[in-house]
């Protein structure tokens, strides 16, 4: 079966920059299930994926915009230090959630001194170029409640449900 519209695929991965550093792998087991098409992947990964086959080994490399996107500088904010309210010790890398535009962001802070603290809103991984490699490792259909949610189900839920949906039950 080929990957197409709607259709359930899992994949194994390894992500690396392009240094070649490790950025995320499913080597522990995790594959990475979606539904094709419905835009819980990257549009360029979806789009590389489509027309492919169970057992099929693909790399690819996604640049900033196809990926997280690029830094944008009017995300670094320096605020002095005596302003920045943190609970905990201020040290770089810790994160935080704040509001901006009635929506939650991830802030990490990338500098402190003294004076002030530097905080990023930017993704993590935003101005990274993205090498992928992947290994399909499932293309099946998507059954109706995924393809109503948008969410790839667990299997064994989806056959008990069913299978239950199937059952008669006779009373005396």
């Amino acid at each position: 079966m080929q990957i197409s519209q709607d259709k359930v695929v899992t994949i194994e991965y390894t992500m690396t920059d392009q240094l070649g550093n490790l950025l995320d792998t499913s080597d522990n087991g995790d594959t990475l299930s979606f539904i094709q098409g419905k835009g819980a992947i990257f549009p360029a990964l979806e789009d590389a994926l489509s027309g492919k086959s169970i057992g099929e080994r693909l790399e690819i490399t996604l640049t900033p915009e196809q990926a997280y996107g690029k830094t944008d500088e009017r995300l670094i904010k320096i605020v002095p230090r005596d302003r920045f309210k943190f609970e905990g010790e201020i040290q770089v890398g810790s994160q935080f959630k704040t509001r901006r535009d009635d929506e939650d962001i991830v802030v990490t802070i990338v500098k402190v001194d003294d004076e002030s603290v530097v905080i990023d809103a930017n993704p993590p991984m935003a101005g990274v170029t993205i090498n992928m490699d992947i290994v399909i490792v499932e293309v099946r259909d998507a059954v109706e409640e995924e393809l109503l949610t948008g969410q790839v189900q667990d299997m064994d839920e989806i056959y008990e449900k069913e299978h239950k949906k199937s059952m008669a039950v006779e009373l005396k």
